[in-house]
């Protein structure tokens, strides 16, 4: 497995020669991996070349991917098997057999970027597999680990599509009430992002639920989460999480 993890590295080294380093300081502030600072098309255009193994099938593909996720200390070649599995997703093909794989890859998270695409790749296979993953979503939403927290929420729904299928709110809002006071920025930003979808497939009930958490939503779950509402929602949130504010400091 080690030479098809090399193969990438060397597919992507002209690219990290000519990098732009501004950019590359500015990725660094996400990870602790090391970064080359190619950007996004470039790591495309990469993957779209395909390597040696590109044509094997699907069950001797997963494996190369899995070692090249788990050993490699590169930001950029760690974008690589997701790519590959967020194709994969877009095709509808995802089976318990790839979660078997995937479900480990959480542990190599440090950061939003490789966390949200794999969020994504997540809520696809939670669609299709949603009695075998969603007892791993509350677990995980226990979980130490704040990448663990926030995937776990992520995964429920991420972008609300009226291709997909999605959860009843019964099985959201349970996942997002315990993380509404979690002092994590990045799951402050779940929160507001799930409440935010979940507006888009259930409003009238979403609403009422921003309405009687108004005061315990973070701001920037609150502004993440009010995207969506009318101006008339969102001016009658605003005032109430202001006069309740003040009520709250006029007790104290």
């Amino acid at each position: 497995m080690q030479h098809h993890l090399k193969e990438i590295e060397q597919k992507l080294n002209p690219y990290a020669a000519k990098v732009d380093k501004p950019y590359a300081d500015f990725r660094k502030l996400c990870t602790n991996y090391d970064v080359s600072g190619i950007r996004l098309p470039q790591l495309r255009e990469v993957f779209q070349e395909g390597f040696s193994f590109s044509d094997l099938p699907h069950d001797e593909q997963v494996p190369i991917w899995d070692y090249v996720w788990k050993h490699s200390n590169n930001h950029e070649v760690m974008q690589m098997p997701l790519f590959y599995f967020e194709a994969r997703a877009k095709k509808n093909l995802n089976t318990l057999k790839d979660w078997k794989a995937l479900k480990t890859w959480i542990d190599q998270i440090d950061g939003w970027e490789h966390g949200d695409r794999l969020a994504a790749i997540y809520a696809v296979l939670y669609e299709y597999n949603r009695d075998a993953l969603y007892p791993v979503w509350q677990k995980w939403n226990k979980n130490k680990n704040p990448w663990k927290r926030r995937n776990g929420l992520l995964a429920l729904i991420y972008y609300a599509s009226p291709k997909r299928t999605y959860p009843p709110l019964t099985k959201v809002l349970p996942l997002v009430k315990p993380l509404i006071t979690d002092p994590d920025p990045y799951i402050q930003k779940a929160v507001g992002w799930t409440l935010r979808e979940c507006y888009k497939l259930y409003p009238q009930k979403t609403y009422q639920f921003l309405t009687k958490e108004i005061l315990n939503l973070s701001a920037t779950a609150f502004s993440y989460s009010t995207e969506k509402l009318t101006g008339e929602e969102k001016q009658i949130l605003k005032q109430r999480r202001k006069s309740k504010k003040r009520s709250a400091t006029v007790i104290q």
